[in-house]
């Protein structure tokens, strides 16, 4: 394991210049940003007094030294906290090519690797990759097994381009549904997940979870 951490935020996308000088400022590198739109059903939103936002999803890499300072900047400069803010959520990761640890980390030096015990997670991502068009179907099954909200993210090509994507490929037909969820419950929100957008239907869906180590902005998750 390394001193590294895999950092998701996700908030509104009018809020993209102030996150980028906030990344600039905390000296966190190698940012990527994908649009994303939230799964808020029309009912809830008119009960809310809402109205349909696009989202963006920032992701990169932080030390696990750097961890305090940005968790304390979300909060405090970027009141991420705040309702309808957007949330954050920060991922162990396993792994880093050589080559590649500059470009999370930035010219700073390197330090020895720092070996970490493996504890197992309370809260979960699940990531659910369907067909264009089932985004509705895998959140209905979700919510049905106890799931919150989620993020949903379009995967963008031309021509024969193909995006990749924690090693899945992806093409421009795809739609990829991200939930947070506790661990107790991932295994039946995975399986309904399975039953009504899996491989075998239409949807022709494929699941996977990843560990999540904090989450912020979420009040239920933020707890346990």
């Amino acid at each position: 394991m390394l001193a590294l951490k895999h950092m998701m935020v996700i908030t509104k996308r009018e809020f993209s210049e102030q996150y980028l000088e906030f990344f600039h400022r905390h000296q966190v590198n190698g940012v990527i940003s994908t649009l994303c739109n939230g799964t808020a059903t029309d009912s809830t939103l008119d009960a809310l007094s809402l109205e349909k936002t696009e989202k963006l999803m920032f992701e990169t890499m932080v030390r696990e030294q750097d961890m305090d300072g940005v968790i304390s900047g979300l909060i405090k400069e970027m009141k991420i906290d705040g309702a309808g803010n957007g949330i954050a959520l920060f991922l162990p990761v396993d792994g880093v090519g050589s080559s590649s640890l500059k470009y999370f980390i930035g010219e700073r030096e390197v330090q020895k690797k720092e070996e970490q015990v493996m504890v197992e997670s309370k809260s979960i991502l699940i990531i659910t990759i369907v067909d264009k068009g089932n985004t509705e179907l895998v959140m209905d099954a979700a919510r049905a097994a106890g799931a919150g909200g989620g993020t949903v993210m379009r995967a963008k090509g031309t021509g024969a381009e193909i995006a990749k994507f924690f090693g899945v490929s992806i093409s421009e037909e795809k739609e990829m549904v991200y939930i947070v969820a506790s661990r107790k419950g991932r295994d039946d929100i995975m399986r309904a997940i399975m039953e009504k957008a899996g491989r075998n239907t239409e949807a022709h869906g494929v699941v996977f979870s990843l560990p999540v180590d904090k989450v912020i902005g979420i009040r239920e998750f933020e707890q346990i």
